[in-house]
């Protein structure tokens, strides 16, 4: 149940695209057309050859399909001329008609076709960015995050209708299953730095963490689960980070209510819009000049202003609240607090390219 509240959830943004409105348009006008050729044509047997509305209706019929059937009575001299206009007129129609709809079609799949190339172009010279798969509730949200980020972002979405909604939030869509392999190629998951699977089933994060996998072995992949069960086959499909949605939200409300406080500091230092300090993870290179130095060494604090909360080693080991002797290493990730201005200074020295400015 929940799995079909997030597919028609999904759906709620769609919109007819421009080529169906144009088609149904053309489609009123069309008919309209007919309606009054009929209306004109009835009235005009009526009153020039007297006959029942019945006949004059089907005589109209016949007139203007030209399907060569006779007429249904003999005519009068008026009365052929009037026919042989009415088919001029119902010939004229059906043409217009024709070329009218096959215009809109072949001009649609045509512009259809010129944006996803001038898409693809886009993504083709992408590098190190991440994609989502899935524009759903969960999806709408993590890309809301990242493009409040500023990161290079590309969404595979099975609705072609959301496409140009997404394209307006500076998104680049790619239109397809995300898991089909050619659907992960299109959006450039070879070159890309992460992916977060956000589709409604489990089965289908799943497969999709196999592909990328398969396509980058390096990639991060971050993956929603819906249930206990789907987390462990997740991790073994080479999932980096497994999220539950309803267990993250229940802990997080559960938190809420015991420390309101700590919650508030944390959501206002998160977001980027509101404040201007910031939590973000900087890289140390081979290059920096940190390698090998102590946290007193350094002086990050004393003349950066940043502050480290956390150290990440290569192998997984964090260290929370690191010691003025705490010794930083090459490939060791910095935890650090401070204002976007501090932390590029610290990126700078950390020669951790990501964060720079």
């Amino acid at each position: 149940a929940r799995q079909a509240i997030e597919q028609s959830d999904s759906r709620r943004h769609a919109e007819l695209p421009v080529t169906s409105s144009r088609l149904y348009q053309h489609l009123i006008f069309v008919a309209t057309l007919y309606l009054i050729l009929l209306t004109v044509g009835s009235g005009g047997y009526i009153l020039i050859e007297g006959w029942h509305w019945a006949d004059s209706v089907y005589m109209t019929v016949i007139t203007i399909s030209t399907v060569g059937f006779g007429e249904i009575r003999p005519l009068s001299s008026i009365g052929r001329v009037f026919t042989g206009g009415l088919i001029v007129l119902g010939v004229s129609t059906t043409a217009y008609a024709i070329s009218t709809l096959a215009d809109v079609i072949v001009a649609g799949e045509f512009r259809s076709l010129i944006w996803r190339k001038r898409m693809q172009n886009r993504i083709d010279k992408m590098s190190g960015h991440f994609i989502v798969c899935g524009y759903g509730r969960v999806g709408e949200q993590v890309v809301n995050e990242l493009l409040a980020n500023k990161v290079s972002l590309v969404v595979i979405e099975i609705l072609a209708t959301l496409g140009p909604e997404l394209e307006d939030l500076g998104v680049i869509p790619v239109e397809g299953n995300a898991t089909d392999d050619a659907a992960l190629l299109r959006a450039g998951i070879e070159r890309a730095s992460g992916i977060c699977c956000c589709l409604p089933n489990d089965s289908d994060n799943v497969y999709v963490a196999l592909t990328a996998r398969a396509l980058s072995p390096e990639l991060t992949i971050i993956s929603r689960a819906n249930s206990f069960e789907s987390e462990r086959k997740l991790k073994i499909a080479g999932v980096d980070h497994v999220i539950n949605p309803y267990v993250t939200s229940g802990r997080r409300m559960a938190r809420q209510l015991i420390h309101p406080n700590i919650l508030e500091f944390m959501d206002v230092i998160m977001h980027r819009d509101e404040v201007d300090i910031l939590i973000e993870d900087i890289g140390v290179s081979e290059l920096s000049s940190l390698r090998d130095q102590t946290i007193a060494e350094t002086e990050v604090r004393k003349r950066l202003g940043a502050n480290i909360l956390a150290v990440r080693r290569p192998d997984g080991e964090t260290f929370v609240n690191p010691g003025v002797e705490f010794s930083l290493r090459a490939g060791d990730t910095l935890i650090a607090l401070g204002t976007p201005e501090q932390l590029d200074l610290l990126a700078t020295e950390a020669e951790d390219r990501k964060n720079q400015s």
